[in-house]
């Protein structure tokens, strides 16, 4: 799709893992003062999703190529060993007008301009501490891997076509991270 057929926008929310990213994006979606035609996907992700934390569809390998093959993605990438998609959907409701909100990689957002057309960029950030904490009380990997992982952060390079950027420190009050977020959405008038 070319930027200039794009008519909504596509809001890209990136972080490291650990920063709360699908915290906030769960609370925005459900904020009462969130302009109602604001959109959130459903990220399609070769693991199983935490219920409590995370929103996303679960495929396993095979499912997830079978899927990818048969166009069923507008967006794909893979980051700390899962493939991560967004659905056409997504390229569908921003062609017809609509802002949505998706949780991406940090190192897909020049192919998400590349896709989507107009690209606003979310950076969720915490503290190092904060990230450790949180990453370790996932249980999902030794805490030698996840300061492995904090080791080697990825810079987040807006790309320069990108219609905005705001940055969220989330390492205290998510009640405020959320409203700061919130204002950004509605701010994007769709």
């Amino acid at each position: 799709m070319s930027p200039e057929r794009a008519r909504g926008a596509l809001v890209a929310v990136v972080g490291p893992s650990g920063a709360g990213k699908d915290t906030l994006m769960i609370r925005a979606a459900a904020h009462p003062a969130l302009d109602p035609g604001i959109g959130f996907a459903r990220r399609v992700v070769t693991r199983q999703a935490l219920v409590a934390s995370e929103d996303h569809d679960s495929l396993d390998e095979a499912g997830f190529a079978r899927a990818e093959a048969e166009g069923a993605f507008a967006l794909v990438w893979a980051a700390h060993g899962l493939r991560y998609g967004l659905p056409v959907a997504v390229r569908r409701e921003i062609l017809a007008g609509r802002t949505v909100v998706a949780n991406l990689s940090r190192r897909s957002l020049a192919e998400a301009a590349a896709a989507f057309g107009t690209l606003h960029v979310v950076e969720v950030t915490a503290d190092p501490a904060v990230l450790l904490a949180r990453l370790s009380a996932r249980g999902r990997e030794p805490e030698a891997t996840i300061r492995d992982r904090l080791a080697r952060q990825v810079a987040t390079a807006v790309p320069p076509e990108a219609a905005g950027h705001l940055r969220v420190d989330n390492s205290g009050d998510v009640a405020a991270a959320t409203d700061r977020l919130v204002d950004y959405l509605n701010g994007l008038g769709s």
